[in-house]
């Protein structure tokens, strides 16, 4: 299995000033990478490219061997790519889970009229969801505070 994710000679220029120059990497599947820069070094403007937020200048962007880059961000996000922001905001009043499970809505097939209707297929997506989230909760030590109030989090949690 080749890598999940594959930039390839990424570049990005606003107006006369390059932002992303060359760019190059993989992530192959289970795998955890950072990108690590000084202020200005154009990390964030990757994460941007990489989600479809801004148009690449040049390169290719490839996500389990498709080409993203061009793709509107939330046909990416559909695809399984999405980013998160520096500012993080909770649903303060909804549990750690709830949180979670909100962030997976947007991969759903049932519309608004099959979840009020509460149709048996919404439900099956639904429990995977849940299952899903309950995963990525124990994966970042977190599964133990699932149903707390998300506001009672630290800022680091």
């Amino acid at each position: 299995m080749g890598p999940i994710l594959r930039i390839e000679k990424l570049e990005k220029s606003f107006g006369g000033v390059t932002a992303v120059d060359g760019v190059d990497f993989e992530v192959n599947p289970h795998q955890i990478k950072a990108l690590i820069g000084p202020n200005g070094a154009g990390k964030t403007t990757i994460f941007n490219l990489i989600s479809g937020i801004y148009p690449i200048t040049s390169g290719t962007i490839k996500f389990k061997e498709q080409r993203i880059n061009g793709l509107k961000s939330y046909v990416i996000a559909e695809k399984g790519v999405s980013r998160t922001f520096q500012n993080v905001r909770v649903f303060e009043n909804m549990s750690v889970l709830e949180n979670v499970m909100l962030g997976r809505h947007c991969r759903t097939r049932s519309g608004f009229l099959a979840a009020a209707l509460n149709l048996r297929k919404t439900r099956a997506e639904e429990k995977r969801i849940r299952e899903y989230s309950l995963e990525m909760l124990s994966f970042v030590g977190l599964e133990a505070k699932k149903d707390e109030v998300a506001s009672s989090l630290v800022f680091q949690q």
